[in-house]
């Protein structure tokens, strides 16, 4: 079960118990002894997920069971694909005309299908989006257009050591990225611990870290780069100054996992992660897990938190676009999101289920990972996917994060660095 967690939030940074006794509707209510108004819908759909079978069985034939007793017309066949596999498995399916009807993809990925117009638009098909926040909603947007629909999202929030902050005289964590800066300098020269103003538990994601602080990555049009500013000069300055005093350790910056192992040997002052992973800490550490207390995620100046999120897509080819949605809908309805929940700490995307006292009564919680899971609930109006939302958003990502590295580590000058970085922008969306 411990790597299934893992998985599904590397998913998201890359992704109920058997079935109700009662039917569900597809808003999660009690249906018994009534009908469906689309009772009627028949058809077959195929459903791709990634590496749920077996540990998730029960849940996803409940639900599956559920939906096909709604509608008696309908057949949905599972395939549950190695995560390794999904996007090339798709990407080929689509082109060759036969793709699933409904697959579970990350943004980034959808971005790109929607980009070859493999995807069934969404802000159309779905009467139902007002469910979803409108951050989550957006993350499968490609030019104005959204393509997908969110299933479950993490956020990252702070897992601190209380001892170090109480040596250096902190009484509370960072609430934000400029905060934590300030006080990463005063544990470093106290203590030698490092903590940094990350918002994920990646250090080198410059295309999380310039929408974190205002800059955008593309032009509204999508048409040409557009953070070549002065802002994201003087930030790249600011950044290599912190890595030239020793504050953003070369290791953590190439290799971002390393985070976790130096938080429970005492070298981190905390460490930036989804609230699913914390007691990952507690398997290491008992003792480290003990001395440890949960924050909500910090934010730059748009208030805004990075989201790891997993979506939901309907192919454009599908033969049963209808019964794709119905399905998509019934999936992301209160219940079955709750009781997702229930079997491995992610967060719902529909709103009404964060809201539920699975997440809320964790406000009262001692445990890092229940205090956790409740700070990203009630933040949830805050969590967005960063990446640009156009087809070429991973070219996009990869480009920003080697200008990181250039900076930091090969003292590249930050005004070439961008120069350099928009050009390399522009030439792939003139492509």
């Amino acid at each position: 079960m411990k790597r299934i967690w893992m998985l599904l939030i590397t998913l998201v940074v890359i992704g109920v118990l058997g079935a109700c006794s009662e039917k569900q509707s597809k808003d999660g209510t009690s249906t018994e002894g009534t009908s469906s108004d689309s009772g009627d819908l028949t058809g077959e759909i195929v459903f791709n997920t990634m590496e749920l079978s077996p540990t998730f069985d029960d849940y996803i034939n409940g639900m599956i069971e559920a939906f096909e007793e709604e509608y008696p017309g309908a057949k949905v066949k599972w395939e549950d694909v190695p995560a390794k596999e999904i996007e090339r498995k798709t990407l080929t399916e689509a082109s060759a005309g036969n793709m699933s009807d409904v697959v579970n993809l990350n943004p980034r990925f959808t971005k790109k299908l929607a980009g070859v117009d493999a995807l069934l638009n969404m802000d159309e098909a779905a009467d139902f989006k007002d469910r979803y926040p409108e951050g989550l909603w957006t993350s499968g947007a490609v030019d104005g257009t959204v393509y997908a629909v969110p299933w479950y999202f993490t956020s990252g929030g702070i897992l601190y050591n209380t001892e170090i902050l109480e040596e250096v005289g902190i009484e509370n964590p960072p609430t934000t990225v400029d905060e934590a800066w300030e006080m990463s300098e005063k544990i470093y020269d106290k203590t030698g611990a490092i903590a940094g103003g990350y918002t994920t538990t990646a250090w080198q994601d410059l295309w999380i870290l310039f929408p974190t602080m205002g800059i955008d990555l593309i032009a509204e049009d999508g048409s040409s780069a557009a953070f070549n500013t002065p802002e994201a000069v003087e930030l790249l300055k600011e950044r290599k100054e912190y890595f030239d005093k020793g504050l953003i350790p070369e290791d953590l910056l190439l290799d971002g996992s390393l985070a976790k192992e130096w938080y429970v040997e005492g070298k981190l002052a905390w460490w930036v992660s989804g609230p699913q992973l914390y007691r990952q800490v507690n398997d290491l550490s008992p003792e480290m897990y003990e001395k440890s207390a949960a924050a909500p995620g910090i934010v730059g100046s748009e208030g805004t938190l990075y989201s790891a999120i997993q979506n939901l897509v309907v192919s454009n080819q599908s033969e049963n676009k209808e019964l794709a949605v119905e399905f998509v809908e019934f999936i992301t309805n209160v219940d079955n999101q709750l009781e997702f929940s229930k079997l491995v700490p992610i967060l719902p995307g529909n709103k009404e289920a964060a809201d539920n006292e699975l997440f809320q009564s964790g406000e009262d919680s001692d445990d890092p990972e229940e205090k956790g899971l409740y700070y990203s609930a009630i933040d949830i109006e805050k969590a967005i996917d960063m990446s640009p939302p156009i087809a070429e958003a991973n070219q996009i990502n990869e480009i920003l994060n080697e200008t990181y590295v250039e900076v930091l580590i090969n003292d590249k000058d930050p005004q070439e660095a961008l120069n350099d970085a928009e050009k390399q922008v522009n030439d792939l969306l003139k492509e």
